[in-house]
């Protein structure tokens, strides 16, 4: 009796030392990124740091600071914003070079052209995106940064606006180099496979939800399946990013960059054809929208249907050429397909749509997992 109730006491004692145990573990999972992302920070600053002192450079901390900004969570990102921000940083310097030279005694002039300078580097960062961007915006304001340095007492441009460009160039492009031997020497990428597996993902979706709306043709007034697209809209958005990733971790995906961006638009493609089918559908009465959601599923090949009824991105992963062919294949169909009403003529046109986008999709996804050949870069 006594050997039993000392078992029960110590039961409650074991699992929650078991809970500890594992809600330790969980919080040093969660936590394991975060730290060795502060790390790689910490010796990037250090090393610019150190180098900047070593050539004894008047402002430093320009090359920590450059060093902290280019740092990312993630390697695509930090080498594509360095790469970015070297770009920016010339282009200003030379910008202010160019007008000190222009205007060495007019201050008036010096100014506005500083100003208008400043002015279009804003406009195209609002036409470029991502790192591009940003890249712009730091040559109208590194411009004037400098131009503030040779401002004197009288404020107008000193003379010494080429060897403070120099020096600023130099600071920054050594923060960034030095940013960027920390990053690629401790952190591999994994930009390439993530975006694998969302270009899987998203085109499994699509296919799956694509393949409902013909199936319960008919039988709903409405389309159940919009907010299915609006939420794959948002993810197909959020790619971009991931491709600038991916791109900065890859020469040979930089190569073939039009290819993901023709990903991109054709799963951008597909959603709008797949919501015309969809409204096309609602508007017919029921028995018409029924037989004609049937003929077009009858000319989508069966291997494909057979992986949407699946799920998941692993048929999509595992041989994109072969699923290509099949949404080729099933294209060609649908656009040979006679048909007798305008209706129809539409759902197919429009299926024909959803099935090219989404080879463009997988021209994507066959050059990042290398289970296909390299698609031609100058191919749209």
């Amino acid at each position: 009796m006594a050997d039993a109730i000392g078992q029960g006491e110590r039961a409650p004692d074991r699992s929650a030392a078991a809970r500890w145990v594992a809600a330790s573990a969980n919080a040093a999972r969660a936590a394991g990124p975060p730290l060795l992302f502060g790390l790689r920070l910490w010796a990037s600053v250090c090393l610019a740091l150190y180098v900047a002192f070593w050539l004894e450079l008047d402002n430093a901390y320009w090359a920590g600071t450059s060093a902290a900004i280019v740092c990312q969570p993630h390697l695509g990102a930090s080498l594509r914003k360095g790469w970015f921000r070297m770009i920016g940083t010339v282009v200003g310097a030379i910008a202010i070079i160019v007008l000190t030279a222009c205007f060495p005694q007019d201050r008036a002039a010096f100014m506005v052209g500083l100003a208008l300078w400043g002015a279009a580097c804003a406009l195209v960062a609002t036409v470029l995106r991502n790192f591009a961007a940003y890249a712009a915006a730091l040559a109208g304001y590194t411009a004037a940064i400098i131009a503030s340095d040779q401002l004197g007492a009288t404020g107008g441009p000193n003379g010494d606006a080429f060897m403070l460009a120099i020096f600023r160039v130099s600071e920054i492009w050594i923060g960034i180099v030095c940013a960027g031997i920390v990053l690629a020497g401790t952190d591999f990428g994994g930009a390439r496979r993530r975006l694998a597996a969302v270009f899987a993902a998203v085109s499994a979706e699509i296919v799956d939800g694509f393949g409902s709306t013909l199936t319960h043709a008919g039988s709903t007034p409405s389309d159940p399946q919009q907010p299915v697209r609006r939420e794959l809209m948002r993810k197909v958005i959020a790619l971009d990013p991931v491709v600038d990733e991916a791109i900065g971790e890859s020469s040979t995906l930089r190569y073939h960059s039009p290819v993901l961006q023709g990903a991109l638009e054709g799963l951008l493609a597909a959603l709008r054809a797949w919501r015309i089918v969809g409204v096309r559908l609602t508007q017919l009465p029921d028995r018409v929208a029924r037989e004609q959601a049937d003929a077009v599923l009858r000319n989508i090949p069966q291997q494909l249907r057979s992986a949407a009824r699946l799920g998941g991105p692993a048929p999509w992963m595992a041989d994109p050429e072969s699923m290509r062919a099949l949404c080729g294949a099933g294209a060609r169909t649908l656009i040979a397909m006679p048909a007798g009403m305008p209706s129809l003529r539409l759902l197919t046109d429009q299926t024909a749509r959803v099935l090219t986008g989404l080879m463009r999709a997988l021209d994507a996804l066959a050059l990042l997992t290398g289970k296909g050949d390299p698609p031609d870069a100058g191919r749209r």
